[in-house]
């Protein structure tokens, strides 16, 4: 099978052409690249003919359990399946809904999509690919000694091998009044639906937060007609993808599409009695609000794991191979911590999903790590960041340029560009992003100017 990856947000797409709308970002066929795993897999299906007896042999698994059901948990099913055709296969997931891509629940606030667009695939592709999805129900526990997970209700479920992909979940910081009624977060479809229904009745929105994700939801619901006030802590929005100069001219954008920006202050409590009515700063200043949106990041989900003697430092740690340190449990997405990185992106879930099914049926895969890399979607504006933009030792090199409506920021450290940020360009965004995968050359003495790198940029 053929796979295509979306050159603006990095969904990996399976079949024999692009599609002809990225169902995350929404871009077009076009933004589409061929892209092929640098992975250690057979070029025919795990239990061909081909194989040597050796081979096969190692990928005798009965029974894999994968707990989870976003992104990485069914990257991990559907590689299995597309490798092995007798390995029974059971996918616990504890959202009652179908899996579904859960990086659009913004564009569904947006109304951008319908709730129908929102789902992967349909129940009949579990069927037909004899995936026993378990929905509406969580793990209670994990026994690594007798190869059993115990379900909320009792029932035991075992494994030959377990992928842990139980994600993350929002964190709430400990302010006063954030459990009251119409402060919520944005993390499902019930979520995504709540807000959706108070929106029409709310004339004020707060969202606490000026990350991705707190941007979107902001950008939705404005589109909506509601005011919108969006509150960050940090001096500037998007703090670890963007430059101060790079966040102002988003804050600019912002206000000119109806959207508050304060930074750098400090909220001191949520106020009102069962319903929220207002938020107040540290400063005393009170901002009336009738819906209060938290977004201030996620947690992995690693209770499940410690409780079951598993490493966990910041994510559940795993290595190269996607394993744990118990040799029959893997994990991918959000949970898991790799080389103390926490992705907690779309593209890396999918990504180490189809490593961890890999391994977890014996096929020896190496996940090396990915560039991290972010784009705004929902507001009308191409923004992209890449890597790390704030490195500021003597080896690295920075470039900056500010136009009318686009920016453009380089950092290239031993003549590669290790960070960059990207702004009303989208074209030029998809070229940053293959030279920093392939590791392109840029010597110093030869681009010493900005303009010089984007032309090399512009020949790829």
């Amino acid at each position: 099978m053929k796979s295509f990856r979306c050159m603006i947000c990095g969904y990996i797409h399976n079949g024999d052409n692009p599609p002809e709308i990225c169902p995350v970002c929404g871009a077009s066929a076009k933004e589409f690249e061929p892209f092929a795993q640098e992975v250690i897999t057979p070029t025919e299906n795990a239990e061909s003919s081909s194989m040597t007896e050796s081979q096969k042999e190692k990928i005798k698994v009965n029974h894999i359990l994968i707990i989870g059901g976003g992104i990485a948990g069914l990257a991990a099913a559907e590689e299995i399946r597309n490798q092995s055709d007798h390995t029974n296969i059971t996918i616990l997931s504890a959202e009652k809904q179908l899996p579904y891509y859960r990086l659009n629940l913004t564009r569904y606030l947006a109304q951008q999509i319908n709730k129908d667009d929102l789902t992967i695939y349909p129940d009949h592709w579990y069927k037909e690919h004899r995936i026993k999805l378990i929905s509406g129900q969580k793990a209670k526990s994990i026994n690594t000694v007798t190869k059993e997970v115990e379900l909320q209700d009792g029932t035991p479920l075992f494994y030959d091998r377990l992928i842990v992909a139980t994600g993350s979940s929002p964190f709430i910081p400990p302010i006063p009044g954030s459990n009251l009624t119409n402060s919520i977060s944005v993390r499902t479809i019930e979520d995504a639906e709540y807000v959706l229904q108070k929106t029409p009745v709310t004339h004020h929105c707060v969202c606490i937060g000026g990350g991705i994700l707190g941007l979107e939801v902001a950008g939705s619901i404005t589109q909506n007609g509601t005011k919108v006030t969006v509150l960050e802590g940090a001096p500037w929005l998007m703090p670890r993808q963007l430059t101060p100069q790079a966040a102002n001219m988003l804050k600019k954008y912002l206000m000119g599409i109806g959207i508050e920006v304060r930074e750098n202050v400090k909220v001191k409590e949520i106020v009102g009695n069962i319903f929220c009515q207002g938020i107040t700063l540290e400063n005393g200043e009170t901002i009336p609000a009738e819906l209060v949106i938290i977004t201030a990041g996620v947690r992995p989900n690693t209770d499940l794991v410690k409780k079951a003697g598993l490493e966990v430092a910041n994510g559940l740690v795993i290595n190269n191979l996607m394993q744990t340190s118990d040799d029959n449990i893997f994990a991918a997405g959000d949970v898991t911590e790799h080389h103390g990185i926490v992705y907690g992106l779309w593209n890396a879930a999918q990504y180490q999903g189809k490593v961890a099914g890999l391994n977890a049926i014996g096929i020896e895969t190496q996940f090396g790590g990915i560039p991290r890399s972010n784009v705004l979607k929902v507001l009308g504006l191409d923004l992209f960041s890449i890597g790390d933009i704030n490195l500021t030792d003597t080896n690295c090199y920075q470039y900056e340029q500010e136009e009318t409506d686009r920016y453009f920021y380089f950092i290239i450290r031993d003549n590669t560009i290790v960070g960059s940020i990207i702004i009303g360009d989208k074209a030029l965004a998809m070229k940053v992003k293959q030279a920093v995968e392939s590791q392109m050359n840029f010597p110093h003495d030869v681009y010493q100017d900005i303009n010089h790198i984007i032309q090399k940029l512009k020949t790829i």
